[in-house]
């Protein structure tokens, strides 16, 4: 079972507000963060998006790791945000408390280039809202072949899982929901079910 203890969303995100696995340890290997840029999607064509691949330091090419989704990308790796992931990996995954763990932050697209630093994404409502299979087929079709190429990943879904935040939220249940054999289990912060497009 993977264990998770994912620092929560809270007014200021300050050293007295954060459980201590969201602060880097001595002597805690590091995992690496790659950036990229998806801008091939058949699912959502004429967007496009950042994401991020963090892969810890216990990674063995030859075994497969474990796989986390988070929605909205950019603010679950902030080092300064509330969320502060790639550092609660690392010190769980070294603590043995949850398995080698391969994380993807995905950012929402955007039609057309956006802004430096944007934190709005013009297609987010459409991809994380809608009541469909188009977002897990857009990571099962897309995105995580794309990491495949690079990385062994677990295709047990007892062994995935997808999280957001407020639409992000939505969106992880729905793609649990529609493909169940490929994601066993969902964060949900705060999740903006009210938000349905059509609901």
């Amino acid at each position: 079972m993977m264990a998770l203890r994912l620092a929560g969303t809270m007014p200021a995100a300050t050293p007295s507000t954060l459980p201590s696995e969201a602060f880097y340890r001595a002597g805690v290997p590091k995992g690496t963060i790659t950036d990229y840029v998806w801008d091939q999607s058949k699912v959502f064509p004429g967007t496009w998006r950042q994401y991020w691949v963090y892969v810890p330091a216990q990674y063995d090419p030859d075994r497969e790791a474990a796989v986390m989704v988070f929605q909205d990308g950019a603010r679950f790796m902030d080092p300064k945000g509330h969320f502060r992931v790639p550092a609660v990996f690392d010190n769980l995954i070294h603590q043995g408390e949850m398995p080698v763990t391969i994380a993807i932050f995905i950012n929402p697209g955007n039609k057309g280039m956006p802004a430096p630093k944007q934190r709005r994404f013009n297609n987010r409502s459409f991809e994380y809202d809608t009541p469909d299979d188009a977002y897990v087929r857009f990571l099962m079709e897309e995105i995580l072949p794309e990491i495949s190429k690079r990385y062994r990943l677990t295709k047990d879904p007892g062994m995935r899982a997808i999280c957001g935040n407020s639409s992000g939220g939505i969106c992880a249940f729905t793609a649990a929901w529609e493909r169940p054999d490929a994601f066993r289990k969902v964060v949900s912060h705060i999740g903006s079910f009210v938000n349905i497009r059509g609901g």
